[in-house]
C-alpha cells in the first residue's frame, strides 16, 4: 500500500486465535478482521504481547502475518510484529513481512537476552542495526515487563534514527507522554501512539492516536470520530468507558478479557493458548452486561447515566460476593 498520509487514530492490535486443536482458527481470525477494519485506520499483526505471538513457533509466526495481511487485504495499512532481542532475526522477519505485503513492522524494545534492562547506547544500537536494514518503516514499541523501559530520553534519541516512522508507548504516565508528544510528534521526528485509557489525552496533546486489541477498538473509534467532530462531550463519554474496562477485569490479563468481550459482538476466537485460563463464567456474564450498558451492544444508546449504571452494578455485585 503506497501510503499518502499518516497513520493517526486507531491502530487495531489483533489479536489471535486459537483452537481447541491449540492452533490457530484463521476462520476466526478473518471474522476478527472484519470486526476491526470499519473502526481502524491500521492493523498490527502478531505486534504485541497480547497477541500471544511468543506462544508460536517461528513458522507458525509467519505464516500468521502472511495469511493476516491478505486477509486485510489492502483497506487499511499492515504493521507486522518482528520483535526479538536480536537483531539479525529482526531484520529477516523484517524482509519477509515486506515480502508477504506489510507496510510497516513493529518491534519492542528489548530486554538484555540475559535479563535487565539495556542503556540507551544499546537500545540505539538495536535499532539502528534493525533500521537500517529493514526494508520497511519501523514502529518502535515500548511495553515494560515483556521489553525494556528505558528513560524518556532514550526515545527521543532513537526518534532521531533514519527509517524510525512511529511509536508505540504503553505507559500510561501522562507526564511522559506530554513530554515525548512534544519532543517527538510535535518536533516532527514521529508519530506517537498510546494505547486505552490515555487515547483522549494523547489527541489533545497532539499524539497521533493509540493502539489496542479489539473490543477496544470500538471505544476508541467513537473517541476519535468525537474528538475530530469537536465533540468534547461524547469523547469524554466513551473515554470513560475504559475507567471500568477492561481494567475492572485485569487480574486475568489483557487477552482472556478482550477474547470474552468479543464472543459477545457475535465474534469467537475463543481462549488465551493453553495452559493459561479464561475469565470465569461469572465474569464473562458481568462483562457482557457492562458492554450492553454502555451501548456497545443492543439497541440503547451511550448516556452518562448508562455508565453510573454499569459502574453500580459492578460495584454492587462485587460488594454481594465480599
Amino acid at each position: 500500500m503506497a501510503l499518502t498520509k499518516p497513520i493517526q487514530g486507531i491502530i487495531g492490535a489483533c489479536l489471535t486465535p486459537f483452537g481447541d486443536d491449540e492452533n490457530i482458527d484463521y476462520k476466526a481470525l478473518e471474522k476478527e478482521i472484519e470486526f476491526l477494519v470499519p473502526d481502524c485506520d491500521a492493523i498490527t499483526i502478531a505486534a504485541v504481547e497480547a497477541a500471544e505471538y511468543t506462544m508460536l513457533s517461528r513458522e507458525e509466526r509467519k505464516e500468521l502475518l502472511r495469511v493476516a495481511t491478505e486477509m486485510i487485504g489492502k483497506r487499511v495499512p499492515v504493521i507486522l510484529g518482528c520483535s526479538s532481542p536480536a537483531p539479525r532475526e529482526v531484520i529477516e522477519l523484517a524482509e519477509y513481512a515486506a515480502k508477504v505485503g506489510g507496510d510497516f513492522i513493529q518491534v519492542l524494545m528489548p530486554l538484555r537476552p540475559w535479563g535487565g534492562q539495556p542503556t540507551i547506547a544499546e537500545l540505539m544500537e538495536f535499532y539502528t542495526q534493525v533500521a537500517s536494514a529493514s526494508p520497511l518503516p519501523v514502529t518502535c514499541y515500548h511495553n515494560p515487563g515483556p521489553g525494556a523501559d528505558p528513560p524518556q530520553d532514550a526515545f527521543v534519541k532513537i526518534s532521531e534514527i533514519d527509517n524510525i516512522r512511529y511509536f508505540k508507548e504503553s505507559s500510561r504516565d501522562i507526564t511522559k507522554i506530554s513530554r515525548l508528544i512534544e519532543q517527538i510528534e510535535l518536533a516532527g521526528r514521529g508519530h506517537y501512539f498510546t494505547t486505552m485509557q490515555p487515547l483522549l489525552v494523547t489527541l489533545m496533546l497532539g499524539g497521533s492516536g493509540a493502539t489496542m486489541p479489539p473490543p477496544g477498538t470500538r471505544i476508541g473509534a467513537q473517541i476519535v470520530k468525537a474528538f475530530r467532530a469537536g465533540d468534547l462531550e461524547t469523547a469524554r463519554f466513551w473515554a470513560r468507558c475504559y475507567a471500568l474496562f477492561p481494567g475492572k477485569w485485569a487480574a486475568y490479563g489483557l487477552p482472556p478479557v478482550m477474547k470474552s468481550a468479543m464472543k459477545h459482538f457475535g465474534v469467537d476466537i475463543g481462549n488465551p493458548a493453553r495452559p493459561y485460563a479464561p475469565v470465569s463464567p461469572r465474569d464473562h456474564a458481568q462483562i457482557g452486561q457492562f458492554l450492553r450498558q454502555v451501548g456497545l451492544i443492543g439497541e440503547s444508546g451511550p448516556t452518562p447515566q448508562a455508565l453510573l449504571d454499569a459502574a453500580n452494578t459492578l460495584r454492587q455485585e462485587d460488594t454481594f460476593l465480599r
